[in-house]
Order: C-alpha cells, then sequence, then structure tokens
C-alpha cells in the first residue's frame, strides 16, 4: 500500500508536483500569447510551444550558469539514492563522498561572448532545433523578445504591498540622507 500526494487539474489529468500542474495550466496561455506574437500561425505557435526549451536555451548560449536552489536540492537527492544502493563497489567513493561533491558542484565554465557571437550561437542553435529551417532561426531572433514573453503568459507574479514598498522608499531616503549628512 502506498500513499502519495498529487496535483489534480480541473480537467482531472494528475501530476506529481505543482510545477508540472501549473506548467499544464498555463500552456493554453502560452500558446494564446504565442499565437498573436505569430501573427495565427498556427504551424509555427505549435512548433514554439513545442520547442519552448530549446528556444529559451539558445537564447542562453554563452551565459554564466548558476546552480539554482532546485538544482542543488535535485542533486543532493540523487546523491541520497546514490547512497541508498547498496553492493556495487564501483560507486563506493561516490558514496563516501557525496558531502564533498554536494559542496563543490558547479556547472562547467562557460567562455564570456559579446552579443554577436551570442547572436550567431543562438542562432545556429535555433536551426539545429528546427532541422535546418534557417527562416524561422532568423524570425526567432529578430522576435526574441515578444517569444520570451509570451513564455512568461500565466505566471502570476506575487504583488509587493503598498504599504512595505513605501516603508522601502522611507527608509532608503532616510539612509541616503544620513549618508549626504555624513559626507558634508
Amino acid at each position: 500500500m502506498e500513499l502519495r500526494q498529487v496535483f489534480t487539474t480541473p480537467d482531472g489529468k494528475t501530476f506529481d508536483t505543482k510545477a508540472e500542474a501549473l506548467n499544464y495550466l498555463r500552456k493554453p496561455k502560452i500558446k494564446e500569447a504565442m499565437s498573436k506574437v505569430t501573427g495565427g500561425n498556427a504551424e509555427l505557435t505549435d512548433w514554439l510551444v513545442e520547442h519552448q526549451e530549446s528556444v529559451e536555451m539558445a537564447f542562453e548560449t554563452g551565459t554564466i550558469r548558476r546552480v539554482t536552489k532546485s538544482e542543488h536540492n535535485k542533486l543532493a537527492k540523487a546523491l541520497e539514492a546514490l547512497k541508498e544502493i547498496q553492493g556495487n563497489t564501483k560507486i563506493a567513493f561516490l558514496q563516501e563522498n557525496t558531502g564533498a561533491i554536494l559542496d563543490s558542484f558547479r556547472w562547467p565554465s562557460v567562455k564570456r561572448m559579446d552579443d554577436a557571437e551570442k547572436s550567431t550561437a543562438a542562432r545556429n542553435s535555433l536551426v539545429a532545433a528546427s532541422e535546418g529551417n534557417e527562416e524561422l532561426a532568423d524570425w526567432v531572433i529578430a522576435n526574441k523578445d515578444a517569444i520570451l514573453v509570451a513564455y512568461e503568459a500565466g505566471v502570476e507574479k506575487r504583488q509587493v504591498n503598498p504599504k512595505a514598498a513605501e516603508a522601502l522608499a522611507a527608509y532608503r531616503a532616510k539612509k541616503a540622507a544620513e549618508k549626504a549628512a555624513a559626507g558634508a
């Protein structure tokens, strides 16, 4: 007997994580926003929605990647699962040094690129993702900002409490006045 928590969408589909369920619910909003960007071209809209990850990764080429908290947690869980494996001497070193691996994990270093190099690398990635369609890659690069905004459709951003914003502004003004007084 196994008990587990699942997330169910209004149409009855179930997901193991809340993020997967929210992404599923956002998909129609992304498709609608992308349809506006593509001028109603259904085939192009479908391709952009299906290849969201590869399009976003193409534009991240040449940027320095940091290990996020969620990636750190995934690595920690994977290393814990590795510790549970018994009897395999080939992974004993990894099992003994999971703490050091977790503490020292970094993404491989990336050569810094200027804007022209980034654009060329993005174009090459998009041509590869679109199976050689250079015209599509050029269009995606030309409409980069609108496409990335469309991918964010349906994301609910937390609203900042107006009182907190006012208090922060007052605090910053006070600190600026103190700094100016100390400098004078």
